[in-house]
């Protein structure tokens, strides 16, 4: 199991996309798993046929963790795993599965990853939902429709807000302070005018970045063990995504190093996967900083609460048009709030004050 970015160290197998005896190519998924952000696709590591699945789906194992083996036809695994090699001649592995083939044959309901973890957080199995989409694909609505007809003794937790609830107490322990500041957004709207779909979000992103490469004691986690500082490169920020009833938080490498129009397309894309339960490999490496924006729900200000395994959150409200006072009398200027939260064992209150405004300055 490869490292996927997540926070807790424990990757759950959703299900194989592969069964011992079938052809796999390099780069291609083999099986969805889940962790504490999203359910992600794990390619294969190398090409050849799937001798043995050491773990299957439903188990919880760890980054480094052997899951399952790949070899040539034939070859026979490692004895201390004591999975022995398919039986299928290597003429048969090419074989098709016959697209008639009903869920119920395959052994498997037809479902995307988000529905089959709905169905597992109210302890449904999914096998036994009937489908209403495609090929008697389980929707969700099929899984709500189950939900409603069944009446547990309360309300379990999700999976999901359990890795939640563990890494917000986790939060709770760390010493942080939060800092706020008022930025004039005249200049960066008229600039935002220029790119369709541009919004003050891909602003924050990139003046973020750029402020880490100034100040990169701010550019740093707190990792336990020594306890060290851990620089992040290359230079990474996170982006807080509400989805359905959960804060998936993925990353982006280096967004003031790209045209604002590309950062526009990167971003939608980030976040359509995001909501939907998929996060890339790309998108799941280490951030020092997340970006927050709850000024679409019209909120003025907030103070977010720093990751454990992150330096700072930067919090943005509203855009407002508020009266202040210029030479030239009191005129009416848009403005937006900024609060930065901070993990005090990485950076003290001048390296904080130095960073944010910084970001003042990009964004003015």
């Amino acid at each position: 199991m490869p490292p996927l970015g997540q926070t807790s160290d424990e990757i759950r197998i959703e299900t194989w996309l592969k069964k011992p005896g079938d052809q796999v190519t390099e780069g291609e998924p083999l099986l969805e798993v889940e962790t504490d952000k999203a359910t992600l696709e794990v390619e294969a590591s190398s090409s050849g046929v799937l001798l043995a699945i050491v773990h299957d789906a439903g188990t919880v194992v760890t980054a480094g963790e052997v899951i399952g083996w790949i070899g040539e036809p034939g070859e026979n695994v490692p004895a201390d795993h004591d999975m022995p090699a398919p039986a299928a001649p290597a003429a048969e592995l090419h074989e098709p599965t016959p697209a008639a083939a009903s869920p119920s044959e395959a052994g498997r309901a037809l479902a995307a990853p988000v529905v089959r973890a709905l169905a597992r957080e109210h302890g449904l199995d999914i096998n036994q939902i009937r489908g209403s989409g495609p090929g008697g694909r389980v929707e969700r609505n099929d899984v709500l429709a189950a939900i409603a007809g069944t009446k547990p003794d309360g309300d379990p937790v999700p999976p999901h807000r359990q890795a939640l609830a563990a890494r917000l107490t986790r939060a709770a322990a760390v010493p942080q302070f939060s800092l706020a500041t008022t930025v004039d957004l005249t200049r960066a709207l008229t600039d935002l005018e220029t790119t369709p779909g541009a919004t003050v979000t891909h602003l924050l992103l990139r003046a973020v970045a750029s402020a880490l490469r100034l100040h990169p004691d701010l550019n740093r986690i707190w990792v336990e063990e020594g306890p060290r500082l851990r620089t992040i490169e290359p230079v990474r920020v996170g982006l807080a995504v509400a989805a359905e009833d959960r804060l998936v938080v993925p990353t982006l490498a280096e967004p003031d190093r790209e045209p604002l129009a590309g950062l526009v397309t990167r971003v939608r894309g980030l976040v359509d996967d995001a909501r939907a339960g998929r996060i890339a490999a790309e998108h799941t490496g280490a951030a020092a900083v997340t970006v927050s924006n709850l000024g679409m729900f019209g909120v003025d200000w907030f103070q977010a609460v720093v990751d454990p395994d992150q330096a700072a959150i930067l919090a943005a409200g509203a855009i407002a048009r508020r009266p202040v006072v210029t030479d030239d009398g009191i005129v009416a200027v848009s403005q937006i709030e900024l609060v930065l939260s901070v993990d005090h064992r990485v950076a003290d209150g001048a390296t904080a004050a130095r960073f944010l405004q910084t970001v003042k300055a990009e964004l003015e």
